[in-house]
């Protein structure tokens, strides 16, 4: 018998999968644009020692933003939906074990995650050859990035065995990977200033990968001696790392059969029901009154722990605001305050609605009930109305609070260059929120997990600006005969904020109209279109369909 079958059958398939060898191809190569561009910026180039400390710095944070990301990203949703499609009860009828399963779906989730990662090695072994870092430093960092993978990994595999929902997987794996890497450390640093204890406790640091990746540098691995603990933690997190696949393994045969309910299973489930969609009262008028505006606006809004959710998170921001005030009154009215919670509370919002204007439309071409929904009387327009008037209910009065405070952080700035900088962040905020919706909804569509929607639509809205914008400043920076002919006299910030601005909403625009158009054009088409893998799609555009069908299509 082989020892770990679904491990050697996933490698042999993703050998064979020309994805398995453009992952590493892509990474290589925005690893080297990065690169480059550091490579680039004028001061760096001209300071000996310098250079080689900024790109390796840079790279650093880049590898272990990405592995610390992308594994709970890769992971999280990989058993719960076998759960959900209910195959998993099938692999355990044969003579398959836990360790089989989740090692298996590791491998089949880790490979391309780790061939990426691997690729970006090479580039962040230039650092060596510019100077100003150690080999010692290096390697370091290389042990300290694997295990940060791992136990991403890991603790997303452990949040999928014990999930069922891929939202509630996705986001408890987020939060958990956020508050090893960085509330410990939190955590410990404010025990330390209530208590005045004379150190900091080790315990908050040493399971989290974000401390293993702060001590592989040199300036913080020889200059704070008396609290190092990189060794212990890098052991620390890598025992982590096994014992949450083991708890995995362990629950996994356990979790994936329907149970008898129990009185006190019923009893808790009706308790969270009224929670969650009200009591039955109030649910019934609820429902009477949305179905005569939108029978979609009611299904997509009869959770109400969707916007208590978002409001939880708005009111964490508040309270970290509030402690500020009251711990260090004068340092925490700065700029830099002011810029890191506009850019958390945008970003945060971006992705909520990346993710939740792309789950319905997903989820329910997964389960068929899209084409039972367009067998209804319903048009395409009516199912896009109130899948807006839904977005519109749950985002409009949070997103106005935010602007709001962006509002008075800009009331607070004198300098004219920070006041079109506020002003240019909130014109894009309304205008990402509206693009994502329009993209979220057309990749959630075609996609065959929001995961992917929300990637792609994210990709799309609000990466390819920023790309655009500094592949523009790379090319000033190098030619400064370009940069000449596109800069007047007397340039200042005011016109990189401007050409900033015209990227994003060229970008929006492009996109939104994108979307739209082919949300109203090709919905019930793609909508009762089945998932094709790329070698099918090729196949059948290659070979003309037959006119009967084309006929059916157009009729639809």
């Amino acid at each position: 018998m082989t020892f770990l079958p679904v491990v050697e059958r996933e490698l042999r398939v993703a050998a064979r999968l020309p994805g398995t060898h453009w992952v590493r191809l892509v990474a290589a190569f925005i690893a080297l644009g990065i690169g480059g561009w550091i490579m680039a910026i004028p001061y760096f180039r001209n300071t000996p020692g310098v250079l080689g400390m900024a790109l390796f710095v840079s790279m650093s944070i880049l590898v272990n933003f990405y592995a610390l990301i992308i594994g709970v990203l890769r992971t999280a949703d990989c058993l719960s939906e076998e759960k959900r499609e209910g195959t998993l009860g099938l692999l355990f009828l044969t003579d398959l074990k836990g360790y089989d399963i989740v090692l298996g779906k590791l491998a089949a989730t880790s490979l391309n995650t780790f061939y990426g990662m691997l690729a970006i090695f090479p580039i962040l072994a230039i650092s060596l050859l510019v100077g100003g870092v150690t080999g010692t430093e290096f390697w370091r960092m290389v042990v300290v990035s694997v295990d940060n993978l791992l136990f991403s990994l890991a603790l997303g595999m452990f949040c999928s065995a014990i999930s069922r929902d891929e939202r509630k997987a996705m986001t408890l794996a987020l939060l958990l990977i956020i508050f090893f890497a960085g509330g410990l450390p939190l955590i410990g640093a404010i025990v330390k200033h209530w208590t005045n204890a004379p150190f900091l406790n080790p315990l908050f640091f040493i399971f989290s990968p974000g401390y293993c990746t702060f001590m592989a540098f040199d300036a913080s691995f020889k200059s704070v001696a008396n609290f190092n603990f990189f060794y212990p933690a890098v052991g620390a997190v890598h025992a982590v790392t096994w014992l949450l696949l083991f708890v995995a393994c362990l629950i996994v045969p356990r979790t994936w059969q329907d149970e008898a309910i129990s009185a006190g299973s019923l009893e808790r489930a009706s308790i969270w029901t009224n929670l969650v969609f009200g009591a039955r009262p109030k649910r019934d008028a609820r429902r009477l009154r949305l179905l005569d505006r939108n029978p979609i606006y009611w299904l997509t809004s009869r959770d109400r722990m969707k916007s208590v959710f978002l409001w939880l998170f708005l009111a964490a921001v508040g309270l970290l605001w509030i402690c500020g005030l009251l711990a260090y009154p004068e340092e925490w009215k700065n700029t830099s305050a002011y810029l890191w919670t506009g850019f958390i509370t945008h970003t945060v919002l971006k992705l909520w609605i990346a993710g939740e204007a792309c789950r319905r439309f997903c989820l329910d071409r997964q389960s068929g009930a899209m084409e039972l929904l367009l067998s209804t009387p319903l048009s395409v327009r009516q199912i896009l109305q109130g899948q807006f008037m839904s977005l519109r209910r749950q985002f409009a009065l949070p997103a106005a609070l935010i602007i709001l405070s962006d509002l008075i952080f800009l009331a607070s700035e004198q300098d004219a260059d920070w006041t079109l900088t506020w002003f240019a962040w909130i014109s894009m905020l309304i205008a990402d929120l509206i693009t994502l919706s329009w993209v979220s909804m057309w990749m959630g569509l075609n996609s065959r997990n929001t995961a992917r929607a929300a990637a792609a639509s994210i990709v799309r809205v609000m990466f390819l600006p920023w790309m655009a914008f500094m592949a523009l400043l790379t090319a000033a920076a190098i030619s400064s005969i370009f940069l000449a002919r596109i800069m007047p006299r007397g340039f200042d910030g005011k016109l990189l904020i401007c050409i900033w601005m015209l990227f994003g909403f060229l970008n929006d625009l492009i996109f939104g109209l994108w979307a739209a158009r082919k949300l109203q054009t090709e919905f019930r088409l793609v909508a009762t279109r089945r998932f094709q893998t790329r070698a099918e799609m090729r196949i059948a555009a290659s070979s003309p369909a037959p006119a009967p069908v084309l006929a059916q299509a157009q009729e639809l």
